[in-house]
């Protein structure tokens, strides 16, 4: 049987006791209003009756107490007896609303919905207009691609006579491509190291 090794031991510093760090708890100010108060719509007609304020008025005379009374049983008199709310009876026929010129409407079989439709002239017009244009946009993509085939050796080569006669160095397409590999390598190499 092998025997394994004896790896040495070292002992680790005792690590420091740190204070725990002391945050303060956030505070937040509320909002604060004072609220507004609004009659109801039933007492519109009667006179305003004052606010209970903080300090204790004056007791009203008995006299204005009782006419106070019967203008407030007036009010709710007349509330009772004449509803502001007005009920509206379901007529047989409900009224159409009116519909342009260029719509028209489709009754969905088996229910009674109706949808509006634009006209048939509308509907060819922007099919038409949306058929052409995605037509345009595939038949210039063709176009551009196939024209930089044809242009881009031109290109290169009227570049490389300028190069010449400019008095520059002219890289071949193989010396190109072999910078062009050697520089993929390297990238490739850092990317491995992590550096």
């Amino acid at each position: 049987m092998i025997e394994l090794p004896a790896f040495p031991t070292f002992l680790a510093p005792k690590t420091p006791d740190l204070p725990a760090p002391v945050l303060e708890l956030p505070r937040a100010v509320l909002p604060s209003y004072t609220p507004v108060v609004i009659p109801p719509a039933a007492t519109a007609g009667t006179p305003p009756v004052p606010l209970p304020q903080t300090a204790k008025p004056a007791e009203p005379a008995p006299e204005t107490q009782q006419n106070l009374r019967q203008l407030v049983k007036e009010a709710l008199r007349q509330a009772q007896a004449e509803p502001s709310v007005r009920r509206v009876e379901a007529s047989a026929q409900a009224i159409p609303e009116p519909l342009a010129a260029e719509v028209t409407e489709i009754v969905v079989p088996g229910t009674s919905i109706a949808v509006p439709v634009p006209k048939a002239e509308i509907l060819s017009a922007a099919a038409t207009t949306s058929v052409i244009s995605v037509a345009a946009t595939l038949a210039a993509t063709g176009m551009f691609k196939r024209l930089v085939q044809i242009f881009k050796p031109t290109f290169k080569a009227a570049a490389a006579k300028i190069q010449k006669l400019r008095g520059k160095p002219v890289r071949t397409w193989a010396r190109q491509r072999l910078s062009e590999r050697h520089r993929r390598r390297v990238a490739h190499r850092v990317s491995r190291r992590g550096f």
